[in-house]
């Protein structure tokens, strides 16, 4: 069901793939990475830290991180030597989330599902071996901070993940599973069984769920979204604390985000600027 309609793409060539060609860029990729190593918690990194998260050699995390704080992409905070995300950063998001409709489309109906379950509603999208948020809505009342626009999820051990997977053409799985295979030696034959059974899922009802193995402390159900021009994976969730959301209450759930992208499906087709963007 979730493969009708979506033009057959390639994922994302493995790192030490596009390290070779000689057309990828080292030093800009280096200076991404350092953006990306920043998390949540952190409020500020050293160019000791970044060379530890990076495998970057601290002299060029110097020259880099300089850079990036002249390009407005960093702050050096010079009580304590160290760097923090700049405003710049946000100007290269906003570009691609200001012209995806999906989410603005379907915030209002996750904002419904949220408060009437009683739980944590998202909808992300699957980039290389992970899945970013694009939107959320906070049902539980306790707020998960992390669950917000940006938030990423390992591909491989979540709902969200895995219905991603689920809704991939067969050469797609082959590739992105041989790309985990290849990230999780150790983990594989425990992971490859939980995907198989997640995918089984989806064909079967429509939806997947995790239950405890990302984190045993939640629960999740998602449904795979593949994006109306053809290109793209997303996945809505549901879900939270396991003891609230126990696999009965998640199967309702399913159902509820089955029906939500239904509407969101019907309402992107009927909105004229995705229906201009089908035409052309």
């Amino acid at each position: 069901m979730a493969r009708l309609g979506r033009k057959k793409t390639r994922p994302a060539a493995p790192a030490a793939r596009r390290r070779r060609d000689p057309r990828f860029n080292t030093a800009l990729a280096r200076g991404l990475a350092i953006l990306r190593a920043f998390e949540l918690n952190d409020l500020y990194l050293g160019n000791t830290e970044l060379a530890e998260r990076t495998r970057i050699p601290k002299p060029t995390i110097s020259r880099l991180t300089y850079t990036l704080a002249e390009l407005g992409y960093l702050k050096y905070r010079e009580d304590i030597g160290q760097y923090e995300l700049a405003p710049g950063v946000l100007a290269l998001g906003y570009p691609y989330l200001g012209r995806m409709l999906v989410p603005t489309v379907a915030r209002p109906h996750m904002l419904e599902l949220a408060k009437a379950m009683g739980a944590n509603v998202g909808l992300g999208i699957q980039e290389g071996l992970e899945v970013v948020y694009l939107e959320y809505a906070l049902g539980e009342a306790h707020m998960n901070p992390r669950q917000r626009v940006g938030f990423r999820l390992p591909l491989a051990r979540t709902a969200t993940g895995r219905a991603c997977i689920a809704a991939m053409h067969a050469e797609e799985q082959d590739e992105i599973l041989e790309q985990i295979r290849q990230a999780n030696p150790k983990d594989w034959p425990v992971l490859r069984r939980q995907i198989d059974d997640a995918i089984s899922q989806v064909r079967r009802t429509g939806y997947c769920m995790v239950i405890g193995t990302y984190n045993s402390m939640t629960n999740t159900v998602a449904v795979p979204f593949p994006h109306p021009d053809g290109r793209q994976i997303l996945a809505f969730n549901c879900g939270g604390h396991a003891q609230i959301h126990p696999p009965q209450k998640l199967a309702k759930a399913g159902e509820r985000l089955l029906q939500l992208v239904r509407t969101v499906s019907r309402a992107l087709t009927e909105t004229p600027v995705a229906a201009a963007a089908g035409r052309r």
